[in-house]
């Protein structure tokens, strides 16, 4: 079976930056069980693209990349993006959201001992940390890093 789309210019730009954007996410994979449908997913992605750089709309933004073994959006195009406005919010979030789930964690652990908590469910765990992690997340929210900090014994230092 084959599939032709008929898009718009503003359609095939948005589809390229969608591509961009599923490569990028895809490509932090490190599962060994991902491989093979990731090497399908960049295959598929290629194809798009190649036929993409064939069109008027995104022709000059999109070049094949010896290095790559590809097709890529050109690096000017990145630069001003829409997708990389994803993924830098979508990197700054997760930043913070594993951040202070770690770091509440962290503090349950040390306050009901190592084995305790090695006991608990994902859901006990979940339910005791939350308002820890509330209480982390209003503190960062208005300070970032500013009031954080590391402990490191002397002997690491």
């Amino acid at each position: 079976m084959s599939v032709v789309l008929q898009l718009s210019d503003h359609q095939a730009k948005d589809l390229a930056e969608m591509l961009n954007l599923a490569a990028i996410v895809a490509g932090t994979n490190q599962n060994e069980e991902a491989e093979a449908k990731l090497t399908d997913w960049g295959m598929l992605i290629n194809q798009i693209l190649q036929q993409l750089s064939q069109t008027r709309s995104m022709g000059k933004n999109i070049v094949f990349a010896e290095e790559q073994g590809g097709y890529v959006l050109t690096k000017s195009y990145v630069e001003n993006a829409f997708f990389q406005d994803c993924i830098d919010e979508y990197r700054e979030n997760i930043f913070w959201e594993d951040l202070v789930s770690r770091m509440a964690e962290k503090a349950v652990a040390t306050h009901l001992g190592e084995e305790a908590f090695n006991e608990m469910s994902d859901e006990e765990i979940r339910r005791t940390s939350e308002p820890l992690e509330k209480a982390l997340w209003q503190e960062c929210s208005r300070h970032g890093l500013e009031r954080l900090g590391f402990l490191i014994p002397p002997s690491e230092a």
